[in-house]
């Protein structure tokens, strides 16, 4: 079925899909998924900026342990290359993570200095027809989600909100995300009327650029704001907890340029009280997800969202499963590194554009 949300729909995913090997023969891989939407990067873009940029520029840089790593990385995966392709700069410096975790025999959690909790994660529902939300409701049910986000942003958003109720019960932790749907005066008057139903936050309820509209909503809900679109570098980080314009982060990997990035978004809203949530992008590979399960347990976050590649895509390019299990329950991934390795001949089979670069 489609993906839909305020912003786009999707009935298929583009993923940019990075593989280093290190000259010991260690393989790393990593992924980044570009939304212009966002971030107004794309795929072409994206490939064009690491064949070009960043790969020449990793040529003949060494990483002796992990201090040397995080800082030599976040020389090369710098704030202005992250603005200009993110993805690109996910993928490549989750490729090096994997590799490097594989070669001192840590997983990427544990460079972060992070430890192997498990950790619950969230159903998210797009916007859908009828049947099959009402079908989705009663699986989230049966497996007795405890987190539900809903993506909101029509006319239909009472009427959605009542039936989760309805079948979810109140107990059920219930957010809703509006992508950007509204202005300030609008967001204000639907989330009144959206109270009722006992909504426990919002996500981006105004256009990503207008910080000061989110700040109109923070100061006016109980309720926390969370600041998804309008964040995408450490500057923004900046400015909205400035501003008070939001009490929480999301941290799409993909979207922040990369793990590194999104741990200093965590720290500067950690250092202002701004809580933060793991977020992800549609249509992600277990790549992806398993880098955001080892970030979120890595730091104490919220909400954590992603592991859903088997439960949306037609084949995934992983050998393990990656997905959260009963209530949203997943376990810490065994191995070094990401984690996870991968099917080769999946993803030799699955791809459009193949380039090998040597170095």
């Amino acid at each position: 079925m489609p993906i839909k949300h305020y912003l786009a729909e999707r009935t298929y995913s583009e993923n940019l899909v990075v593989k280093v090997v290190t000259d010991s023969g260690v393989v790393g891989y990593g992924e980044g998924i570009a939304r212009q939407y966002v971030t107004g990067e794309t795929t072409a873009t994206s490939l064009t900026f690491l064949r070009d940029h960043l790969i020449p520029k990793s040529n003949g840089v060494h990483w002796d342990d992990p201090e040397n790593l995080f800082e030599k990385l976040s020389e090369l995966i710098s704030q202005p290359n992250r603005a200009q392709a993110p993805a690109a700069c996910c993928a490549l410096e989750l490729a090096i993570l994997d590799a490097a975790g594989k070669t001192w025999g840590q997983s990427v959690a544990q460079l972060l200095g992070g430890g192997e909790e498990p950790l619950v994660y969230s159903a998210v529902i797009p916007m859908m027809n009828q049947p099959s939300f009402h079908r989705l409701l009663q699986l989230i049910r049966d497996v007795q989600m405890s987190f539900v986000k809903i993506k909101v942003g029509n006319n239909q958003d009472l009427a959605v909100l009542s039936l989760v109720r309805e079948i979810l019960g109140h107990k059920v932790d219930l957010r809703v995300d509006a992508n950007g749907a509204w202005s300030a005066e609008e967001a204000q008057e639907r989330l009144d009327a959206m109270m009722v139903y006992g909504i426990s936050a919002v996500e981006q309820p105004v256009p990503k650029h207008d910080f000061a509209g989110l700040k109109r909503i923070a100061d006016r809900l109980h309720i926390p704001v969370i600041a998804d679109e309008s964040l995408c570098l450490e500057h923004h980080a900046e400015d909205l907890a400035s501003l008070r314009a939001c009490q929480v982060f999301n941290l799409r990997l993909s979207k922040c340029g990369g793990i590194l990035a999104a741990d200093r978004m965590f720290e500067i809203g950690q250092e202002q009280g701004i809580a933060a949530q793991l977020g992800c992008q549609v249509g992600e590979t277990a790549i992806l997800s398993a880098a955001g399960r080892q970030f979120a347990m890595s730091r104490k976050l919220l909400y954590l969202e992603g592991s859903y590649s088997n439960y949306i895509l037609k084949e995934d390019i992983v050998n393990e499963p990656v997905e959260f299990g009963p209530g949203g329950v997943a376990r810490p991934l065994a191995g070094y590194g990401l984690g996870i390795s991968i099917n080769e001949e999946a993803l030799q089979r699955l791809a459009v554009i193949y380039e090998k670069i040597n170095l």
